[in-house]
């Protein structure tokens, strides 16, 4: 479960144990009651600071409560997993480039021309008497 909806969860967990609405929780920590809302249904995943301590006050909880347990850092796992699939992807680009190597001769950037025999001052044979 995602830390945004562990959060709600708890958060609405300890209103209802309080005994509290949402109304009466807001009143107590001096925030909106859209807030409250937002954070028990998980719509507000990154709360402030300013905003769990207040709640935590107002639910009379030490913070700590709030966010004991939380998976962290939320998008860790997911990181994680684009990084392992990005590295396989180069990985075997590299390696089907190694191969490709290996199995290709290299040309030479210019052909040289059996016919034709470098004269004086690199000009071909053929070329020369025409100069």
């Amino acid at each position: 479960m995602k830390p945004g909806k562990v959060l709600s969860v708890r958060v609405k967990e300890l209103r209802e144990a309080a005994g509290l609405s949402q109304q009466e929780l807001a009143t107590r920590a001096d925030l909106s009651v859209s807030q409250v809302a937002k954070l028990e249904q998980g719509a507000k995943a990154d709360p402030r600071t300013s905003t769990l301590l207040a709640l935590a006050a107002a639910l009379d909880v030490k913070p700590g409560r709030l966010l004991d347990d939380l998976p962290w850092p939320p998008a860790k796992a997911a990181k994680d997993k684009k990084k392992a699939k990005k590295k396989g992807r180069a990985a075997a680009k590299k390696e089907k480039k190694a191969r490709g190597k290996k199995s290709r001769k290299k040309e030479p950037a210019v052909a040289a021309r059996a016919d034709l025999g470098a004269g004086e001052n690199g000009v071909p044979a053929d070329d020369r008497a025409a100069v």
